[in-house]
């Protein structure tokens, strides 16, 4: 039997529909796994604090009327997946400031007190919408609207063609904006209330930055991933008051602390002083002088959290879920910075502190200490590897995950394998058909220098899926046999089945030739009756003559 076109057009169909279904039903099932286990992490695997900074003078840090030591704290929650999936992931992207808005700034009290800066990409102008209250000579007040247009050569009231104009911008989020236009390969520093432009020169085009953020650096939407990362300064005992509630102008992210105070006075954070930070491609933070808009050298790079298996000590920004960089000032000096970042599975944090010159200071993992792991060798576990074995219920949920992982086909899991480091870490775990973030592509992110033991390794772990899909191709052989299908047409079913599993099987049963069998009368085995030979035994139809009697019964 011959395929027709129409019959292969419908087995295509109605195979990409149940690729697609059973899909979605093993990735909601998936996220449930996952989000179930990273929800009962304990707390101290969630969190890294880092103490003394390492960043303040040590005559300020050890001075004797200190009574709390400077400290880094990052705290990460990575149970809030569901909330970037679907229409809602939709419409924040899109929302003001989302990752995809072209709105870089947003201030809005009332209809009288508000302003906006966006890129309009219809004339390649960034727009300054300004609404505000402004007082006469003679006391009167008047409402005032402000629109300016900036481009790479000026600003004007108008959008005029010799403002030039721009293309692909990185902005800041802060005015006066800093921005890097990537055609032009400028950055521009624009103050739209003095109405002043500042030019940097342009890169050359063998440079090898390559700027993809400026100024406030960490992933859009990082606040789901990235809760908290603060840097407190050393702080002293003053004496308390006699009311309580005399003085509540001492606050911290921990409550009201009325006994203590930073013995810094001008400590500021999330300010670089004569610098901007600029996020490299490559994962590297590069200083931006203020002044000149040039390169001024190196501020850090980017951390690597641990993973549950030894995977690269350098990241580039798609590599993690989410990160965050807060630089630190004393007196509006510069004085380096902390960096905080979530692996891509959304199961580790890595904290790394440099100085001004760039030079690694301090580096603190998420991590669950156990004393009786102590005999191991080791005094504490990571959370990447805790979370799946050492937390009570997470052995079966891992076991769910990866029994879900390998329902999956095993050409896509093999797909995944291969091209795990090629996902965005934010769209990972959006993922439908491909696994970015399955124990096989967590293999595939692997560094070894044993590259065979990588690929059985990797073989082994998907050795369910292969059974399985053994498995089910020997029954297709088996009912394509009963059903009497040529050679021809078994060989691409049989081959289906082992690439995509359980679907493609679904697929054959859904399509397969349906009819009522008859018994061969040669070989005693059912037949097809609509083929002139038995597909069993070779047999034609035995039809028996039929001769009209010669005598008749008449009335």
């Amino acid at each position: 039997m011959k395929p027709s076109r129409n019959y292969l057009a419908k087995v295509i169909a109605a195979g990409f529909v149940v690729l697609l279904l059973l899909s979605i039903v093993f990735f909601w099932a998936r996220l449930l796994c996952e989000i179930t286990l990273r929800e009962i992490m304990p707390r101290e695997a969630r969190e890294v604090l880092i103490r003394p900074s390492g960043l303040i003078p040590k005559e300020i840090e050890n001075d004797p009327n200190v009574a709390r030591h400077s400290y880094i704290s990052a705290r990460f929650s990575p149970s809030e997946t569901s909330l970037t999936l679907g229409i809602i992931d939709y419409f924040a992207a899109r929302a003001l400031q989302g990752r995809l808005s072209n709105v870089y700034y947003y201030s809005y009290e009332d209809e009288r007190h508000n302003e906006m800066l966006y890129f309009d990409k219809s004339i390649g102008l960034l727009v300054y919408h300004r609404t505000y209250k402004q007082k006469l000579p003679d006391k009167m007040t008047v409402l005032r609207t402000l629109h300016l247009y900036a481009g790479p050569e000026g600003i004007s009231e108008t959008p005029d063609e010799a403002l030039g104009r721009f293309s692909a911008l990185i902005t800041d989020y802060w005015l006066p904006v800093t921005l890097f236009d990537k055609k032009l390969r400028r950055f521009f520093t624009i103050n739209f209330k003095e109405k002043t432009i500042l030019k940097g020169l342009e890169l050359a085009k063998d440079n090898t930055h390559n700027p993809i953020q400026v100024g406030r650096l960490d992933r859009l939407g990082a606040s789901e991933w990235l809760s908290e990362l603060d840097c407190n300064p050393p702080m002293i005992k003053v004496p308390k008051r006699a009311e309580e509630n005399e003085d509540k102008s001492r606050y911290s992210r921990h409550g009201y602390q009325p006994e203590f105070e930073s013995i810094i006075k001008n400590f500021y954070l999330n300010y670089a002083g004569r610098y901007i930070l600029v996020l490299d491609e490559s994962g590297r933070i590069d200083l931006l002088d203020r002044e000149t808009l040039q390169f001024a050298g190196t501020a850090g790079y980017l951390p690597a959290p641990e993973t549950f298996y030894p995977s690269k000590t350098s990241v580039r920004p798609k590599d993690l879920l989410g990160y965050n960089v807060l630089p630190l000032s004393i007196d509006r000096e510069y004085i380096g910075m902390c960096v905080a970042g979530t692996s891509r599975e959304g199961t580790a944090m890595a904290v790394t502190v440099f100085d001004s010159q760039g030079r690694l200071l301090r580096e603190g993992h998420t991590k669950i200490t156990e004393d009786e792991h102590r005999h191991r060798g080791a005094s504490y576990i990571p959370s990447s590897k805790a979370v799946f074995f050492h937390v009570p219920w997470a052995p079966a949920l891992t076991t769910a995950k990866y029994l879900l992982e390998n329902l999956h086909p095993p050409i896509l899991n093999i797909a995944s394998f291969f091209a795990a480091d090629s996902f965005d870490a934010a769209a990972g775990h959006r993922a439908l058909f491909f696994l970015p973030n399955s124990f096989i592509a967590m293999k595939g992110r692997e560094v070894s220098e044993d590259v065979v033991g990588i690929y059985f390794s990797a073989l082994l772990l998907i050795s369910p899926s292969i059974i399985l899909a053994g498995f089910l191709a020997r029954r297709v052989t088996k009912d394509a046999a009963a059903v009497g299908l040529s050679k021809n047409a078994k060989l691409p079913w049989i081959i289906a089945t082992i690439a995509f599993g359980l679907s493609a099987y679904i697929t054959y049963r859904l399509t397969r030739p349906k009819m009522t069998l008859v018994t061969c009368a040669n070989c005693g085995r059912l037949r097809r009756p609509d083929m002139d030979k038995c597909h069993c035994c070779g047999s034609k139809w035995f039809v028996p003559e039929l001769t009209p009697p010669a005598w008749r019964v008449l009335d």
